[in-house]
């Protein structure tokens, strides 16, 4: 909550001061969303049941059940409310499935779509399987990369080294930070990640007298949060193609993502929200250690 909260309250103030400026203001405008959703509502039959798959992957999730049978089951639902709630066929709702769903298929049902305006195509014309080709060609071949780097233990002599020349908290926090994005981008995989750096530093937290937690909290604050700006990485790649918005343009908004990294770097340098371990605590691990 240390870096999470603080970054939350920075982004919300971002967005709502970009929100009304007149520069933002241009390019979204009420009427413009007005007319957005005026096109989806001449097109969908809206109701509550149409939430019925989203609601199913977050059950999934918050239940913990297998990825694979929730998403499947979650397609097989979105499909029947389709044929059942919006009058698509079958063979439509199987072609959405593999290559993405395309307004076209309300002219097939001989639905005017003349009027639309030409954002809702840009809104809908999306996803597929077929579309996460490219996506799952990148994250091999990165895995292939991240393998190469660990079996020949590069990422390892590289941190030692860093070890080397910390001799503060902040030093410390700050090696941490910047070994954390330099894994995730040299292995483009955020669970390495978070395993690497904290196998690595685990002993000199301990030296400095340093709570697990600090660690634990900035692993995640560079590496979960700051995969999603790298390009090349699993998630930076997901997110390009299911925002339709390249990284690099999506970067200057991200600002909770990049605003804990400074947080983090911030209480590392003056010392406020880190956790210490006391003198009997340590004196307490020593022996587990020996034994």
């Amino acid at each position: 909550m240390y870096t999470t909260l603080p970054s939350f309250v920075l982004a919300a103030t971002v967005y709502l001061i970009a929100g009304h400026s007149s520069v933002v203001g241009t390019v979204a405008t009420p009427q413009r969303v007005t007319d957005i959703i005026i096109g989806l509502e001449s097109l969908y039959h809206f109701n509550l049941l149409l939430i019925l798959p989203p609601v199913l992957v977050l059950w999934g999730a918050v239940t913990k059940r297998p990825v694979i049978p929730v998403m499947l089951a979650a397609c097989v639902l979105a499909i029947g409310l389709a044929v059942v709630m919006q009058g698509f066929s079958l063979k439509q709702g199987l072609n959405a499935l593999m290559d993405g769903f395309n307004l076209s298929m309300f002219a097939e049902r001989g639905h005017d779509i003349s009027g639309v305006i030409a954002d809702v195509p840009r809104l809908l014309n999306r996803g597929g399987m077929f579309s996460m080709m490219s996506t799952i060609l990148l994250v091999l071949c990165a895995f292939s990369f991240a393998g190469a780097l660990t079996l020949t233990g590069a990422l390892t002599v590289i941190i030692n080294r860093l070890l080397k020349v910390v001799r503060t908290t902040g030093q410390l926090i700050a090696a941490t930070v910047g070994t954390t994005i330099l894994v995730t981008g040299a292995t483009s995989d955020g669970k390495l990640a978070l395993l690497i750096p904290a196998e690595l530093y685990k002993d000199a937290y301990r030296r400095m007298g340093l709570d697990n937690t600090n660690l634990s909290r900035t692993i995640e604050d560079a590496g979960t949060v700051i995969e999603p700006l790298i390009p090349w990485t699993a998630a930076g790649v997901y997110m390009a193609t299911t925002l339709g918005v390249n990284t690099l343009d999506l970067l200057p908004w991200a600002v909770q993502c990049y605003a804990a990294v400074f947080f983090a770097l911030i209480y590392g340098f003056t010392g406020f929200g880190i956790a210490r371990v006391t003198p009997e605590a340590q004196q307490q691990e020593m022996p587990n250690e020996t034994a």
